[in-house]
């Protein structure tokens, strides 16, 4: 053995200084490694969507109740689709209330232009007397076939944040399983996302038909059509096929 060499035993206090010099400069940059790698995952995160739930906050809203495709109020110029606490949708709440006037409390779910709101339960009150009936007749814009993904509404719209993908189906697949209406993800021409709901081709709630499709590339060809202020895709189970990835 070389006398100038050293050697190092692992029970010694201290390293010989050749070999401590070594190891300083392999953990440094190890250490340097690791800042740059997670600095560079942070940047390629995409930012969370500008969402809002205002949890807790229960304000009174007051309209005319839409029962189809989904419950939702129509309160002045503005649709907010219903929904109640957890992972429950609010079919049970208001079933035979369509076209009344109807008072409730409830707190904001906000997302861009999609707006819901979650039901203070025991909160709902309609009038004695039938309103005005609403212009909510479906109307036809054509037969589509669209590229997109499946998730709930409540989520997406910003209960959850993100609320889509992968990582959330678990969580979409109970909320539309408890009566959340389920969405299309689609992007327009622009490349913006937007956001359809799915009904069946009858215009009624599909629900548990989209359960095997949720959160993975899905191509679904069915009618457009608008109701109220609402776009709405009515396709049935069988119009739907999944995307390679």
């Amino acid at each position: 053995m070389n006398g100038d060499s050293e050697f190092y035993i692992g029970y010694l206090p201290k390293a010989p200084p050749q070999i401590g010099r070594t190891v300083r400069r392999i953990v440094m940059a190890a250490s340097l490694f690791g800042v740059c790698t997670a600095v560079l995952l942070i940047l390629e995160q995409q930012p969370f969507a500008a969402s809002t739930f205002e949890y807790g906050e229960y304000k009174p809203h007051d309209g005319v109740l839409e029962e189809w495709p989904y419950p939702a109020l129509v309160e002045n110029s503005s649709r907010y689709l219903l929904v109640a606490p957890g992972k429950h949708g609010t079919a049970d709440l208001v079933r035979g209330l369509g076209g009344r006037q109807t008072s409730l409390k409830g707190a904001l779910i906000r997302r861009g232009q999609d707006v819901m709101v979650e039901i203070l339960p025991g909160s709902v009150q309609t009038g004695a007397s039938r309103a005005e009936p609403l212009e909510t007749a479906p109307i036809p814009i054509g037969q589509v076939t669209w590229t997109g993904e499946i998730a709930d509404s409540k989520c997406y719209f910003g209960v959850m944040n993100p609320g889509n993908g992968k990582v959330h189906r678990d969580c979409a697949v109970r909320c539309i399983s408890g009566g959340i209406p389920p969405v299309f993800l689609v992007r327009d021409s622009s490349g913006m996302l937007r956001t359809v709901l799915l009904s069946g081709s009858d215009g009624r709630a599909i629900g548990r038909d989209v359960l095997d499709f949720v959160a993975e590339p899905v191509e679904i060809r069915g009618q457009l059509v608008r109701q109220g202020s609402a776009m709405v895709l009515q396709a049935d189970r069988a119009q739907f096929r999944r995307m390679r990835e």
